[in-house]
């Protein structure tokens, strides 16, 4: 994971990405190329006296500048049209490139809701993506609307969602390829869904429970050599989304690692029950990994 690429729509919401580069080059970040998708047409901007066009360049090659300054190579791509379909288009043609975005985008609300830009990128792209968490801080005296990361350190402790499918093999594996070393603290977390086994009988809940800390026994054995500090094994009973939100403040996570998939030929439009709410609702950033389809 050595190139990134970070969208933008020059709102203040997605400026704040700029002060995680140091912590993108901790990551092992070398390269990251700098992309904004206008809706309005360059020749409109450049022939009919509007000044929109000198000022998105102005912007962008001042954020250029200075993650150049941080010691990353940089450069700046320029696209018309669909911001989250440029994003998805430029990611397929660089599948080496890591996809950043902000929760917000220039839709802010109020609502702890990630932008429907980021929300679509994450749905469609055969590239990882990670997404930075942004709140919502309320109106100033101006009555303007203001905003700030979640955390500014992305790698003090990272969480693994893993219900041992593929896809959470997918993301394992990336784990350990290129962000083990890097974190202070790593656990892996699998929640036994008791709505999901509530049929079921305590004897057969602790054979399942009994295996499950065999997986993940065997899973931070194989992350040991590349992880710089023991890894966590947690395993909880109870509802999905509610566990893992509980872990995240217990544990003050700052970033979750999961696999995304959809169903059927709609995998490109939906997401599993589990990622969707959690990138919603979880107040932690989200780094998450496709499983590439045929």
């Amino acid at each position: 994971m050595k190139k990134a690429i970070l969208a933008t729509d020059l709102s203040k919401a997605s400026d704040l990405l700029m002060e995680c580069v140091p912590q993108f080059k901790a990551m092992g970040i070398e390269h990251i190329t700098l992309f904004h998708a206008a809706t309005i047409s360059f020749n409109y901007m450049e022939y009919s006296g509007y000044s929109m066009m000198v000022h998105i360049e102005a912007r962008m090659i001042n954020m250029r500048n200075k993650i150049r300054e941080q010691g990353i190579q940089s450069e700046i791509v320029l696209k018309e049209g669909l911001p989250s379909q440029e994003i998805i288009d430029f990611a397929a043609l660089h599948p080496d490139a890591l996809i950043i975005m902000g929760s917000k985008g220039s839709g802010f609300a109020k609502r702890n809701l990630i932008g429907s830009t980021t929300l679509r990128v994450i749905q469609q792209s055969q590239s990882p993506v990670l997404m930075i968490r942004i709140k919502y801080l309320g109106q100033n005296a101006l009555g303007e609307e203001t905003c700030d990361l979640e955390t500014r350190d992305l790698l003090s402790h990272g969480l693994l969602l893993t219900d041992f499918s593929q896809n959470s093999g997918l993301a394992f594996n990336y784990l350990k390829t290129n962000l083990a070393p890097h974190f202070e603290q790593l656990s892996l977390l699998h929640v036994q869904d008791t709505v999901a086994l509530r049929h079921h009988d305590k004897e057969t809940l602790a054979r399942f429970n009994q295996i499950d800390r065999g997986r993940l026994e065997k899973m931070a054995e194989e992350i040991r050599d590349a992880a710089k500090n023991p890894v966590n094994k947690v395993l909880v009973e109870g509802a999905i989304v509610p566990e893992i939100m509980r872990e995240v403040k217990l544990n003050l996570v700052s970033l979750i690692i999961m696999g995304t998939h959809g169903r059927a030929h709609f995998s490109d439009i939906v997401l599993g029950s589990t990622v969707y709410p959690v990138i919603q609702l979880v107040e932690s950033n989200c780094l998450l990994i496709p499983l590439k389809q045929e």
